[in-house]
């Protein structure tokens, strides 16, 4: 494997992500692992869950500081970059913290990453980067060209690659939670509109992807896992019609009220827009946008002569999963509780 012998960092690692992503690597021979986060009570949770596990080591910094990142580079191998705001409210609230985090905290680690000799980094973009309407996807797309143009700069040897996710189910904050809590406490639950359709997908096949993508990428790739899409009023339907019996309820007596849709928020999103359709391989479980640049280091056209997609992928064009469906991707991947 790839990451045997390698001494990882991951940014953010006590997020949802970053604990799922470190559980797999220690399932390798990987050296050591080092989790960078700025929560000191997060850390010492995420410590006292794993014990003494002498292959892990936590680093209290600041990707927004490069000094801190710099010094948390130190001997590092391969960096997986999670750390980020990620709430999209938040985000449009606060775009300047959103743009130091997500923009300026991307553009330190990958000066540091350079300047310390560092291998590899994989970097957790969002869907929201396609055709980006928030504050948090202008700097998740921003942050994006920074990964991909790194490859570019002269000198620089450090491999820079980014994946892309869908909804992440089962991360914290993300819609399931919301319609669980109304399921039990509420007598409804609320849906921004009634047409609104998302990519899913699990922490798992994220952390899948990352560790593919740090195996096969070469020079400023983007990968996309392939991914279904749902419609969000099925999702809440299928919630009720299951979790209301588990909180003693009757379905029928939890209504979907349609609230209003953020003025910022899509009715859908873009995995590829119709642009990157025009250098984007499909493989069998996911996508590469390859970089507008060409690299000294590598020929791409000679790495990549796959299918083009030739088109936008966008859940709104895409075939959405049925009710049955859904529920029974929610149950396989024991998202439901």
């Amino acid at each position: 494997m790839w990451v045997d012998n390698k001494n990882i960092l991951i940014t953010g690692g006590t997020g949802t992500i970053g604990k799922a992503l470190l559980e797999k690597l220690l399932m390798y021979n990987v050296k050591h692992v080092y989790i960078f986060s700025r929560d000191e009570q997060k850390q010492d949770t995420e410590l006292h869950t794993l014990g003494q596990n002498p292959k892990v080591s936590f680093i209290i910094g600041d990707i927004r500081n490069f000094d801190s990142i710099n010094s948390g580079l130190k001997n590092i191998d391969v960096v997986f970059h999670t750390a980020a705001m990620k709430i999209v409210r938040i985000c449009e609230q606060n775009p300047f913290e959103a743009f130091e985090t997500n923009v300026i905290g991307t553009e330190n680690i990958i000066k540091a990453a350079a300047v310390n000799g560092v291998e590899k980094v994989i970097f957790t973009s969002s869907d929201k980067a396609a055709n980006p309407t928030t504050a948090m996807g202008i700097g998740k797309l921003y942050a994006e060209r920074l990964m991909t143009y790194a490859n570019f700069i002269k000198g620089c040897n450090t491999i820079y690659t980014t994946v892309r996710f869908g909804n992440v189910l089962g991360s914290r904050g993300c819609v399931l939670d919301l319609f669980r809590n109304q399921i039990e406490n509420l007598d409804y639950v609320t849906v921004t509109h009634s047409d609104m359709t998302r990519f899913i997908c699990t922490i798992e096949q994220s952390v899948e992807l990352m560790i593919k993508s740090g195996e096969v990428g070469k020079c400023g790739e983007i990968f996309i896992k392939k991914m279904p899409s749902i419609r969000i009023m099925d999702l809440a339907e299928v919630l009720i019609e299951y979790l209301a019996p588990v909180y003693g309820k009757d379905p029928k007596s939890i209504s979907i009220r349609i609230t209003e849709k953020q003025p910022s928020e899509k009715l859908y999103e873009e995995l590829i827009t119709v642009h990157e359709a025009e250098r984007t391989i499909e493989f069998n479980d996911y996508y590469c946008i390859l970089p507008t640049l060409q690299s000294e280091r590598v020929n791409m056209n000679n790495i990549y002569n796959g299918k083009l997609v030739k088109r936008e992928i966008s859940s709104n064009a895409s075939t959405h999963l049925t009710k049955t469906e859904l529920l029974n991707f929610l149950l396989k991947n024991k998202l439901l509780f």
